[in-house]
C-alpha cells in the first residue's frame, strides 16, 4: 500500500518564520453557505467569532464541549424570563471566546431578541490582530 497522506481543512494556526503565528482560515460566506477564498488576520479572528456563536454548543459531535454558544439553548425555553436573559446573554457571548486564544476581550454587548430563534448581536472585541467590531444575527439554522 502507497503511503497515506493527511490533508488539513482548516488551518487555524500557520507557522511564518518571518512573521511569527498567523491564523488563516477558509472565508465563509454565512449568507449563500459557501466557502469563498480565503482569509486571515483580523477578518479571521472576526469570522471565527461569528461562527463561534452561531454554533450552538453541545448539537455536534464534530466540535468539543468547549466550542459554541449556548443562547440557542436557552433561547426558546418559555421557563426563562426576559430578565434572565437580559442578564445571561452577555454572558454567553464573553464565554463563547474564552477558549479563542486571539480574542483578548469583548466588551459593548447588545442584543436584541428578533424571535424564538433569532437574536441580533453586536459588540467590540479586542484581538491580538486590533479592534474590531462584530454585528449580525446569530440563529437557529
Amino acid at each position: 500500500m502507497g503511503e497515506e497522506e493527511s490533508v488539513s481543512i482548516l488551518s487555524y494556526e500557520e507557522q511564518d518564520d518571518d512573521t511569527g503565528t498567523i491564523f488563516r482560515n477558509y472565508r465563509m460566506d454565512f449568507e449563500n453557505k459557501r466557502i469563498i477564498g480565503m482569509v486571515d488576520g483580523l477578518d479571521a479572528a472576526k469570522q471565527n467569532m461569528f461562527k463561534a456563536l452561531q454554533t450552538r454548543r453541545y448539537a455536534h459531535a464534530i466540535y468539543d464541549d468547549q466550542y459554541g454558544c449556548d443562547i440557542m439553548n436557552k433561547i426558546g425555553n418559555l421557563d426563562l424570563t426576559p430578565g434572565y436573559l437580559e442578564s445571561d446573554i452577555p454572558a454567553m457571548i464573553e464565554e463563547a471566546f474564552l477558549n479563542m486564544e486571539e480574542i483578548i476581550e469583548v466588551s459593548d454587548i447588545l442584543f436584541e431578541v428578533l424571535t424564538g430563534d433569532s437574536v441580533h448581536v453586536s459588540f467590540s472585541a479586542v484581538t491580538i490582530f486590533g479592534d474590531t467590531m462584530v454585528e449580525g444575527d446569530i440563529n437557529d439554522g
